[in-house]
């Protein structure tokens, strides 16, 4: 069964963060904040509009707080997932380096 805290939403998934009034669809994975060098888990845009500025949302899988719609997978989908879940181990190490060197 998927667990969105530990597995990773497809493209388009579109989930409401804690706290948040607006909902987010999932527009990347595994990004980095170019100002503040920060990894997150996923970069999204703002739903029903998408982008409508020059800066992403970023948030973690521990901000979601409800998933309202699991985006399409395909068999091609769920290769990139699996490719994903294979480089969790290297992500993370480089998320607690940046966090470490960043003061994040």
């Amino acid at each position: 069964m998927f667990d969105p805290s530990k597995d990773w939403m497809p493209l388009g998934s579109v989930v409401r963060l804690r706290g948040a009034e607006r909902l987010v669809m999932v527009a990347g994975f595994m990004s980095i904040d170019g100002e503040s060098g920060h990894a997150w888990d996923y970069a999204g845009y703002p739903y029903p509009e998408g982008k409508q500025d020059p800066d992403e949302l970023f948030f973690d899988r521990a901000d979601v707080e409800e998933t309202y719609q699991f985006g399409f997978c395909d068999a091609e989908g769920m290769a990139f997932m699996s490719r994903l879940a294979s480089l969790e181990d290297e992500y993370q190490e480089e998320r607690a380096r940046r966090r470490v060197e960043g003061g994040v």
